[in-house]
């Protein structure tokens, strides 16, 4: 009878805590983070600014293969008459050229990968910022970002999609921005 009445005891203590998490009416949003960044204008301005330096980036590198394809075709004309000690100095210098060139090639590459991870990373903050505030607002306990895809079920009953509300204040935003720019003159606060 003891041991009947502490399995009882502890089937209780398991099972009241989750009783009680399936009553608690816990409530969440959900919205696609990627979709709604990829819709504001912040973002158009940050892939103009990566596109601008990404193409300077690339002259760069066309010149210093305009450059190299000079330099060899220099060499391939006069390496019949070089002695071989000139001859094993300029094939040198090529391939130290060319490793510059490649060097290059990677640095740009992974500058250009901090620079969208920065400026892409300013305008996921802004978007964060006003997921939490309508969070809060709303009641959510938490929120679900849908875009990489692994959530295949939301309880409709449970969650609510906050796409909207995160787009409406995003908005009010940019047209903010946008009459300060137009007309700086006036005042933005009452």
């Amino acid at each position: 009878m003891k041991r009947f009445f502490r399995l009882f005891l502890l089937t209780l203590l398991v099972c009241a805590p989750l009783s009680l998490f399936a009553q608690s009416g816990a409530r969440y949003g959900y919205l696609n983070r990627a979709a709604v960044i990829a819709l504001l204008p912040e973002t158009a301005r940050v892939r103009a600014q990566l596109d601008s330096l990404r193409a300077k980036y690339e002259a760069e590198a066309r010149y210093n293969e305009t450059a190299f394809r000079r330099q060899y075709s220099e060499y391939l004309q006069v390496q019949k008459n070089l002695p071989e000690a000139i001859l094993l100095k300029r094939q040198g210098d090529l391939q130290m050229a060319m490793e510059r060139g490649i060097a290059f090639r990677r640095e740009a590459e992974n500058l250009l990968k901090k620079a969208e991870t920065e400026l892409m990373g300013r305008v996921g903050e802004q978007v964060d910022a006003v997921i939490r505030a309508i969070g809060a607002e709303r009641g959510y306990d938490f929120v679900v970002d849908t875009s990489a895809g692994t959530h295949p079920y939301l309880n409709p009953q449970k969650s609510e999609d906050i796409t909207p509300y995160v787009k409406s204040p995003l908005a009010q935003r940019t047209m903010i921005r946008v009459r300060h720019a137009l007309f700086p003159f006036i005042s933005l606060s009452p």
